[in-house]
């Protein structure tokens, strides 16, 4: 092979290679973004019941009652869930001074504190619970900075309140014990109740949800 076909060859591949190359640097090319937004959720709640002295007004967090021997009050407690996402609701009933009460005004109840059964006392109080309303237990202490001889009712609600949505109310009335007299009027008190809601994401149950609520 003489010299000169050698350097012509030579010439022959680098020119491919710089045109492979050339070639190589075309592209059809297209960019598009997608934006992620993310909303928090939140759970939010209101407890409210009818106004006892203007009952087709609004719904009241409050009333006073002047009551008799036997009376029967309206007392219609409802949780509202006004925020984004369902939620587990429980609620907690305080009542003054029950274990005294209970065991001076309803000498025909004979279950005791703290008997699993001495739950549904409170029943003597409100009749029935509503629909998907049920007695988890009863304990006293100082939840609500109560007295020794107050009682705390658990109150569970079944299943999930959805965002929007209202509970059943949990009774519909206190019935004032038959037994009352002047000198025992004193001992009936207040009753307190607390709705209390935490999220259903990341829970398998209520019981899951409020062993969850609790720890913090």
């Amino acid at each position: 092979m003489s010299k000169k076909k050698i350097i012509t060859l030579a010439l022959v591949v680098m020119i491919a290679i710089l045109s492979i190359t050339s070639a190589s640097l075309a592209y059809f090319t297209d960019t598009k973004t997608a934006e992620n937004t993310f909303t928090m959720g939140n759970v939010k709640i209101v407890l409210d019941e009818t106004d006892v002295t203007n009952p087709n007004g609004d719904r009241v967090t409050e009333n006073e009652y002047d009551v008799y021997p036997g009376a029967v009050v309206t007392k219609d407690p409802i949780v509202h869930n006004t925020g984004k996402n369902g939620a587990y609701i429980r609620v907690l009933i305080n009542v003054e001074n029950w274990m005294n009460v209970c065991a001076a005004l309803y000498p025909d109840y004979t279950e005791t504190f703290p008997n699993e059964e001495y739950k549904n006392s409170l029943l003597l109080l409100v009749d029935q619970l509503g629909a998907g309303w049920s007695i988890e237990e009863v304990t006293t202490g100082d939840v609500f900075t109560i007295g020794q001889f107050d009682a705390k009712f658990v109150l569970k609600y079944d299943g999930i309140l959805a965002s929007g949505e209202d509970t059943t109310a949990m009774f519909e009335h206190v019935k004032v014990p038959t037994t009352i007299t002047n000198a025992t009027s004193d001992a009936f008190g207040a009753i307190t109740i607390v709705a209390q809601a935490i999220q259903e994401d990341g829970f398998a149950s209520w019981e899951d949800a409020f062993a969850a609520f609790d720890a913090e």
